[in-house]
């Protein structure tokens, strides 16, 4: 069954349980996708009411592009969960593969480079669809409805998890890819992804924060 048709305690007993999978990248990109949900919500209570009418009308349509690349990315999100999922396990399958002769051990440490390639690309591609969110959040905070301003927090805040889950996902995989030429690059990049994040989600949590208590 693919993770879109899960309940919510089918989910939760899944990933609690002595199952391979799902695991830490999934969570990661659920955790994404809550994150959008949660901005989401502060468009689908804005556009066409009060708060909505009295934006220009190049913020509106800036509101509603704004509104499709969220529900893009939450789908993207679910998508990767579900993408983390089976290059996991296909990965955990190359560790099964026999290592008798001299050719299939010489498969075997081809499969499991090429699998654990895909394994770490995975998380990877979801840090790079949730830093360029934080823009989209940030927009909402600006011109969405004030009254849900926490929610925006809140949904910055995961956002910043997803990041950093799926960093330390990459990292696990990364690992056994010490001497590709791209080790130093993805791992620079990692670097320069999650100080972004921080940036991002200490400033919008402060500028909400600031409001809260204003």
């Amino acid at each position: 069954m693919l993770f879109k048709d899960y309940k919510i305690q089918e989910f939760v007993n899944e990933l609690s349980s002595d199952a391979p999978s799902p695991g830490g990248g999934s969570t990661a990109a659920f955790v994404g996708a809550l994150a959008g949900c949660l901005n989401n919500m502060v468009y689908s209570l804005t556009i066409n009411k009060k708060s909505f009418e009295i934006l220009t009308e190049e913020k509106k349509q800036e509101m509603i592009k704004f509104e499709n690349e969220c529900n893009n990315f939450i789908s993207n999100c679910v998508n990767f969960m579900e993408e983390d999922r089976t290059c996991f396990n296909n990965l955990m399958k190359c560790y099964k593969l026999p290592k008798n002769t001299d050719e299939e051990k010489e498969y075997r440490k081809s499969e499991l480079k090429a699998k654990t390639y895909e394994a770490m690309i995975s998380p990877l591609k979801v840090c790079r669809e949730c830093i360029k969110f934080y823009e989209n959040i940030e927009f909402a905070i600006k011109y969405g409805n004030k009254m849900l301003i926490s929610d925006a927090g809140v949904s910055a805040s995961l956002l910043h998890s997803a990041i950093e889950s799926s960093i330390i996902n990459v990292k696990v995989n990364l690992n056994s890819l010490k001497d590709e030429e791209y080790f130093d690059e993805v791992k620079l990049e990692l670097e320069d992804i999650l100080n972004k994040s921080k940036e991002y989600k200490n400033k919008i949590l402060k500028d909400v924060n600031n409001y809260i208590f204003s």
